[in-house]
């Protein structure tokens, strides 16, 4: 007789199907955006993705994006960006969604504001990562020759393409972060099993 799966062990294993499908969004997203200079989806799908489902989907769909990128395009630099960056916002968003907001418009600024932060300091990460550290076939290495002078010059080079990022983000964190968060919602609704749905209602 075969044993019948308790509405907990489905939902854990919905929870690691979603985490798998924001892994591939994530993906897909930075690769159909790459055709488009400057924007890009990747910062607003994780946030949304923290701030409804947490660290336990998160963590693993944002780490799962970072290993597939390094498939793709091999090692550099930009892992440590990246790790540290993606890794970042996650925990921001997991940590706004405690503030419990009970105004919608308070909501879409404070998101925005964060949403805007994160994506300059990106800027600012990348370059100093950039300048800070290079890698061989045999590995990184710390170059901290003129570290302050080479920064300048190579976030000042970047310093367009980050603030056409930060617009871009700006006004996708304002109009899309909230539908996409009440969507999220109703499918979490309707993946958890009938007795906790029943408690939230």
């Amino acid at each position: 007789m075969r044993k019948k799966i308790s509405p907990k062990t489905k939902y854990n294993a919905a929870l690691v199907a979603v985490a798998a499908m924001y892994a591939a969004l994530l993906v897909g997203g930075k690769q159909i955006l790459a055709v488009l200079p400057n924007v890009e989806i990747v910062t607003l799908l994780i946030s949304v993705c923290a701030y409804v489902w947490g660290a336990a989907i998160v963590f693993p769909a944002v780490n799962v994006f970072i290993a597939v990128d390094i498939a793709i395009w091999g090692v550099n630099t930009w892992i440590i960006s990246y790790l540290i960056h993606w890794n970042v916002v996650a925990l921001c968003f997991c940590l706004l969604k405690r503030l419990n907001f009970r105004h919608r418009y308070a909501e879409v600024i404070c998101v925005t504001a964060a949403g805007v932060v994160l994506t300059v300091l990106f800027g600012v990460l990348t370059s100093f990562v950039d300048v800070l550290v290079g890698y061989t076939g045999k590995g990184f290495f710390v170059h901290s020759v003129d570290l302050a002078k080479r920064f300048a010059v190579m976030y000042t080079s970047g310093v367009m393409y980050y603030a056409t990022q930060t617009v871009c983000n700006a006004v996708l964190f304002a109009t899309a972060f909230l539908p996409l968060v009440k969507l999220n919602v109703k499918a979490q609704m309707r993946l958890q099993p009938r007795d906790e749905r029943d408690q939230s209602d």
